[in-house]
């Protein structure tokens, strides 16, 4: 079973797709697929309490 995508893990998909802008190269770096990062990336389907901690460690780190 895949290791469960943490917010801060999250954070530096982010911070890399602004870096590389592609979502195959953010995966390659942390060792994650593609479709995984585009999904946090985007948001999509994420859990609002995921969301949340997101946006409270992004206000922390920006």
């Amino acid at each position: 079973m895949a290791k469960r995508v943490t917010p801060e893990e999250i954070v530096e998909m982010h911070r890399l797709y602004s870096k590389y802008g592609n979502y195959a190269e953010v995966g390659r770096q942390i060792g994650r697929s593609g479709s995984t990062v585009s999904k946090y990336v985007q948001m999509k389907n994420v859990p609002r309490n995921i969301r949340i901690a997101v946006e409270n460690l992004s206000q922390k780190v920006g």
